[in-house]
């Protein structure tokens, strides 16, 4: 019987048991783990995109102020091109224009001065109309004497007290009165249209001349706007920096060579804060990456284990997949550093904390993914699909749970 006993379950063993279990469902249902979703399709980049030093059009170099890490401020000048023909049109224009400097102020000096004879033209034919008024005035008078003479005439006449030649000689000088006053008004109406005459003459030379300063003064302007364009080719000629910051990356280039419109010369890095941007699959990101969450970066040149990671927040996520894959990006927190150099072009890996989940939740939801029938792949899915057939590289990352 003692031996019976013996066999049976032990009371201790029992409430041990109970225990572990009570344990194991009290973990199951109330401990959080983090969700991750990871990526290794991600790199370090400066928040203001870099900007590439191409040429605008082609030609030889002929000075090179270009060297791997330099620093560079923007507007600087990094290559010169050949610039002989440019700089003979430039000079051929600056000389036409100073050419034609001369004949414009002659021709200005002579409308002053036709203008200055127009003007005593004018004095001297009021002087003249005044001429002609007084002598209209005088004949005027004349006639009226000579009017009362002969009605005096007529009269000495008519009672036979004045001869016949007397009588005609009278009336002579009566008729001759009369046609000196019709002379002095013709005269007045003749400097009146000689007047209007010589005004539309001085106009007209006046206008010519005119023509002339303007035709001139044309042909300057296009010199000097054909001088300013071969000035903006030259200048053109000059390849220079956009942005300031450091050459990051330059072409094996060397005075004489030659240069296709086109051509990348220079790589300038701006200086500017360091983010991660990242490439996460769209199952594992969409909806469930939001700006704030946390996440930690590895570097992939630097074992974390020596160097430590990068902690870091989600500031932005794209609404759109693009090449199969969401564009996240992240922000190093600034308290956070590690003895890994932190700059542009570093490839580093990503997890982003999603959520934080029981262990029976996640149970779960791995039951359903694995009874669940599988779903029809999209077009997007499919071109990823290919994408990652054809490069191991750039593959997709999955969600992982740590």
């Amino acid at each position: 019987m003692r031996s019976l006993d013996d066999r049976g379950p032990h009371p201790l063993r029992l409430v041990a048991a109970l225990v572990v279990l009570g344990a194991w469902a009290t973990w199951m249902g109330c401990a959080r783990i983090d969700v991750r979703a990871s990526t290794s399709q991600a790199r370090l980049e400066v928040r203001r995109l870099p900007s590439r030093v191409s040429s605008p059009e082609s030609g030889r170099i002929t000075a090179l102020n270009v060297a791997l890490g330099r620093q560079v401020t923007e507007g600087e000048v990094l290559v010169y091109l050949d610039t002989t023909v440019e700089q003979r049109h430039l000079d051929e224009e600056i000389a036409r224009a100073a050419s034609l400097q001369p004949r414009l102020d002659a021709l200005r000096h002579q409308i002053d001065a036709a203008n200055e004879v127009r003007r005593a033209r004018w004095r001297l034919n009021g002087v003249a109309a005044d001429r002609a008024k007084l002598q209209l005035d005088e004949a005027q008078a004349a006639r009226d004497r000579q009017e009362e003479l002969g009605v005096m005439t007529k009269n000495l006449s008519d009672n036979q007290l004045l001869s016949r030649s007397d009588k005609v000689k009278a009336d002579g000088e009566l008729a001759d009165s009369r046609l000196k006053v019709q002379g002095a008004a013709v005269e007045i109406a003749r400097l009146g249209a000689s007047q209007h005459y010589e005004d539309r003459l001085e106009i007209t030379r006046t206008a010519e001349l005119e023509r002339q300063l303007s035709d001139l003064e044309a042909e300057r302007q296009a010199s000097l706007a054909a001088a300013e364009t071969a000035r903006a080719q030259i200048d053109r000629r000059r390849i220079r920096a956009a942005i300031a910051g450091k050459l990051g990356g330059i072409s094996a280039l060397q005075i004489g060579d030659v240069l296709s419109a086109g051509d990348v010369i220079a790589t300038v890095i701006p200086e500017s804060d360091i983010h991660v941007v990242a490439e996460l699959a769209p199952s594992g990101a969409v909806g469930r990456v939001l700006p704030g969450q946390s996440a930690r970066v590895r570097l992939n040149g630097f074992s974390w284990t020596e160097y430590g990671m990068l902690d870091a927040a989600v500031v932005d996520v794209a609404n759109e997949p693009s090449g199969g894959t969401v564009r996240v990006e992240l922000v190093i927190r600034a308290d956070d550093a590690v003895r890994a150099p932190i700059q542009h072009g570093l490839p580093a890996s990503v997890d982003v904390c999603v959520e934080q989940a029981s262990p029976f939740a996640l149970l779960m939801r791995g039951i359903g993914a694995a009874v669940a029938p599988p779903s029809l792949p999209t077009r997007e899915q499919e071109r990823a699909v290919a994408k990652t057939d054809s490069d191991p590289a750039a593959r997709p990352a999955r969600a992982s749970v740590r």
